[in-house]
């Protein structure tokens, strides 16, 4: 049996009425959060999931309840020395445009003056681990970035003091599709490494049931309709406003639980750049596959090559073909592997590791594997509550 981790964040009764108002926009709301895990806060425009969110650090003053961070009451600590306690990432992430990101990641260890040493290593520390050469973008400012770059400086300027806990109010929602889907498995990644207690806010069921550890689904007022892991939700939705919220095709959103890492790869056959069009050749024929995958030196995968265009040895293998486009890593869930297998000309998707070399494929003999293991463990999970909810309800005859 698992031991339950102890509580980084506790809300106890916490309200908030605003002035003028009838009801309040947040109720009585109770809520702990485990240390170590992202708790999504999920609901409808207006529910009060974002002015839950700010009582934390109290941007918003609450009216009454309790704040606790690590077992303290923090509901009346001064507010600024809370806030340094905790990273918080902002949808449109507010950067400083007149500095350098090296200064912006740098505002909150100069606050609590760090010696400039420590901070400029703290900066170089942060910009590798969010995948920006320092050398490259420390002198950089914001405008010369992307968004998706610019919110990765967001994310590292919210660790720069290394705090345990984080608040993210839709930080991706403020890039195209593509970029938030890797952010987003940026993010998960990174998270296994530095384990912050995470407060996440999204409008958007997909992307709580893929970010969260557990999700808390509100009601209007912020009062909870269903606080529990994603597969609960998804095989066991509390009522019918959890149920509607959810929306159809619970069976496919499921695959938004499954990392690609957790299930067995297809085999596609592969051939190096180096060793030439006869070998390419050869490893297709070897298949019942139509393409054949061809990798550089350091088999990152860079061209699928069919046997039209491998039959024109005058073509060279870096042109043969067409590019690799669709590419994931093992951090990738299968519903992301899914929607990159829609642009793939081949029906397959690369799976690399973190250097870029290839590890597999994910094709639709993975995705319908996946599906049939997911089916069935929600439905032996829904068995055994049955069973035990119909053992509950008998009565004790010792």
């Amino acid at each position: 049996m698992t031991t339950p981790r102890p509580a980084m964040i506790g809300l106890e009764q916490l309200t908030k009425r605003y002035p003028g108002q009838d009801e309040p926009a947040v109720r009585s709301l109770d809520l702990e959060v485990p240390e170590g895990e992202i708790c999504v806060l999920v609901g409808p425009s207006g529910c009060g999931k974002t002015t839950t969110m700010k009582m934390i650090n109290r941007i918003i003053e609450p009216t009454s309840g309790v704040i606790r961070l690590e077992g303290e009451d923090v509901t009346t600590a001064p507010p600024d020395e809370l806030r340094r306690r905790i990273g918080y990432v902002i949808q449109q992430i507010g950067l400083f445009p007149h500095l350098t990101i090296a200064d912006n990641i740098a505002t909150v260890p100069r606050l609590l003056k760090w010696k400039s040493d420590r901070t400029k290593a703290r900066v170089d520390e942060l910009l590798d681990l969010v995948g920006m050469d320092p050398s490259t973008y420390r002198d950089r400012y914001p405008k010369e970035l992307s968004g998706g770059q610019r919110q990765r400086i967001g994310v590292a300027r919210a660790l720069a003091a290394d705090p345990p806990i984080m608040l993210m109010d839709e930080p991706f929602g403020a890039v195209d599709p593509i970029a938030r889907e890797k952010l987003q498995n940026e993010f998960l990644r990174l998270q296994e490494d530095i384990g912050k207690t995470i407060v996440f806010v999204t409008h958007d069921i997909d992307e709580a049931i893929k970010m969260g550890d557990r999700i808390a689904v509100l009601r209007e007022h912020s009062v909870i309709a269903q606080f529990d892991t994603p597969e609960r939700i998804l095989s066991d939705p509390a009522d019918d406003f959890v149920a509607e919220f959810i929306g159809s095709g619970a069976s496919l959103k499921r695959l938004g639980l499954a990392r690609v890492r957790d299930f067995a790869l297809a085999e596609w056959p592969v051939s190096s750049l180096a060793d030439g069009h006869e070998a390419a050749i050869a490893a297709l024929q070897r298949s019942d596959a139509g393409s054949v995958l061809l990798l550089d030196a350091s088999r990152r995968p860079v061209r699928w090559a069919d046997r039209q265009a491998l039959s024109r040895p005058s073509v060279p293998l870096e042109r043969a073909g067409m590019p690799v486009t669709a590419i994931v890593e093992p951090h990738a869930t299968l519903a992301g592997a899914l929607d990159a297998m829609v642009s793939s000309r081949v029906g397959g998707v690369v799976v690399v590791d973190g250097r870029g070399a290839y590890i597999g494929t994910v094709d639709m003999g993975v995705i319908m594997a996946a599906a049939e293991t997911m089916r069935a463990a929600a439905h032996e999970k829904a068995l055994g509550g049955s069973s035990r909810d119909h053992e509950a309800a008998q009565p004790d005859r010792r």
